[in-house]
Parts: C-alpha cells; sequence; structure tokens
C-alpha cells in the first residue's frame, strides 16, 4: 500500500520544479537575439533618356559594359517598338543573350539596306518573321509582363551602343528544335557563326 505524501514532503519536491525553470527563463533572457541579415537592394541598368515617351518600368538587372562600343543608334519611338517586339516575339524563351543577338541580326541588316530604310521595314520585310502575318505594323505594341520588360531593356542596350555582337556579323538564323533533321536549304552557301541557346546565327 502506498504511503500518503504529507505537506512538507509536497513542497520539498516542487522546489527543485521551480528552481529549473527559473533557470531556463533566465538563460533565454540572456540569450542575445539573433541578426537577420538584410539583403542589398540589386544593381539595375537604367536605360538612356529619350526624347519620344516611353512606358515606365522597373527594368531588370542587365549586364553592361563599362564603355559604349559603337556610336548610339537613333531611334523614333515606333522602330524602338519593333526591335524590341522581334526581340520578344522571336527569342523571349532563350534569355537575354538570345534576345539581344537576334535584335544584332535585324541592326546588321539594317546596315546592309539602303540608306532610309527603318528598323520597322526590316523587321517587317515579308517571309522573314512568322509573328508579323499576325500582328500588323501599326498594331505592334510592348507588353507590360516581366519578359517584355527585359525585351526592352536589353533593346535600349543595343540602341545605346553597349552591347557586343555575339553573332559575329549574323544576317539570319534558325531554331534547331525548328529544324531537327539539320539546317534549312537556304543556309547551305552561307556561314554558321555561332548556336546561342537554340538558335543557330549564319553570316553571308
Amino acid at each position: 500500500m502506498p504511503h500518503s505524501q504529507g505537506p512538507s514532503m509536497r513542497r520539498l519536491l516542487t522546489l527543485p520544479m521551480i528552481a529549473v525553470a527559473s533557470a531556463t527563463l533566465a538563460a533565454c533572457a540572456s540569450s542575445p537575439a539573433r541578426e537577420i541579415a538584410v539583403p542589398a537592394e540589386p544593381l539595375t541598368y537604367t536605360p538612356r533618356a529619350h526624347s519620344a515617351p516611353y512606358p515606365t518600368f522597373a527594368p531588370p538587372l542587365v549586364e553592361v559594359p563599362d564603355l559604349p562600343l559603337r556610336q548610339p543608334l537613333q531611334l523614333n519611338a515606333k522602330d524602338r517598338t519593333c526591335l524590341v517586339a522581334v526581340m520578344y516575339y522571336e527569342a523571349h524563351g532563350e534569355g537575354q543573350k538570345g534576345m539581344e543577338a537576334v535584335g544584332h541580326v535585324v541592326l546588321n541588316r539594317l546596315g546592309e539596306r539602303p540608306e532610309g530604310t527603318t528598323v520597322c521595314d526590316v523587321v517587317y520585310e515579308k517571309k522573314q518573321f512568322g509573328w508579323t502575318r499576325k500582328i500588323s505594323r501599326k498594331r505592334v505594341a510592348i507588353g507590360k509582363t516581366r519578359g517584355w520588360k527585359t525585351a526592352a531593356t536589353v533593346a535600349d542596350k543595343l540602341i545605346a551602343g553597349y552591347s557586343e555582337d555575339l553573332t559575329q556579323g549574323a544576317t539570319s538564323f534558325y531554331s534547331v528544335f525548328e529544324f531537327r533533321d539539320g539546317p534549312p536549304e537556304w543556309v547551305e552557301n552561307d556561314e554558321k557563326t555561332v548556336q546561342i541557346g537554340n538558335h543557330v546565327f549564319i553570316a553571308p
């Protein structure tokens, strides 16, 4: 038969538990608070000012050299829109370098055209870019998604002269995803310069 505990025995059992609880609270109070590091603001490339009004957005991070690589281009708002659109529709899934490369193809073609030819003229040449059959020259516009913002920022990098031509002077390109069995017939006499993502770039 178990013995009953008197009042003095219960007090003796309670005292150690109070001591343990007090020690735990004291340890918690004396522990220094953890410091949480706050990430620094990311550096962003801000496009140069233009005379024509452009959509406002927070530009994404884009690598830019310290000095321009060539003279800046003088493009009006419509030609800038055409450049952004062709970079987005042809290569928005290829990352910044892929979009930049497509932009250089358009500018390289522009350099071969007669004086007075515009970027929109090059982009809307017949049977060059499939998306132009659905979106007319009058209706083409810059969207508001992050992909569009990236394309616009990279286009401004090209316009300002801060972009190296990674295509090595290419004036055409094709998708290896579309032509899985080999290059299209029109590249037989042309030279492959480089492959960037899923696009193979061709120079005359």
